[in-house]
């Protein structure tokens, strides 16, 4: 096997290093805010996609379901989110932030931008770097919707 083979090899092995090195970085960057990291997630995709029902809230933030009712309940009692009827659908529950939580992720981005974390990288590099996790999680999270009613 070439040095090039070992080196693709071990691509796996090194996002891994990566995803180990920034859970260790998580509470310098953002303790502050209070919350724990799968609680941020949530929060950022509950933001960017408005009020979501929680199976739809649990494949968009990675959040398997069945951690995904603590981390609302953590959110709910910070006065991040409210969990309450679906706009869509009334005999639904659908999650929202609230606007603590809008000041709590507009603090979060302001302490992103801070973080040295990816100064390593140029502007160039982290859009790269950004569009390839995206395709990787495309290609490899469950489909949104797929065989779901709500």
């Amino acid at each position: 096997m070439s040095q090039t083979n070992i080196d693709l090899a071990l691509t796996g092995l090194l996002m891994d290093r990566v995803v180990r090195l920034g859970a260790a970085h998580y509470p310098k960057v953002y303790g502050e805010l209070g919350i724990s990291k799968p609680a941020l997630v949530a929060l950022v995709a509950i933001a960017a996609a408005g009020p979501l029902r929680q199976a739809r809230l649990a494949d968009a933030s990675g959040i398997d379901r069945a951690s995904l009712v603590a981390v609302l309940n953590e959110l709910e009692s910070a006065g991040l989110a409210t969990r309450g009827p679906d706009p869509d659908d009334r005999r639904a529950h659908a999650v929202s932030v609230t606007a603590q939580g809008r000041k709590v992720l507009a603090r979060a981005r302001e302490l992103a931008a801070q973080d040295g974390f990816f100064s390593v990288l140029s502007t160039d590099e982290r859009a790269t770097l950004n569009a390839l996790l995206q395709r990787l999680i495309a290609a490899h999270a469950p489909a949104a919707d797929a065989g779901r009613t709500g």
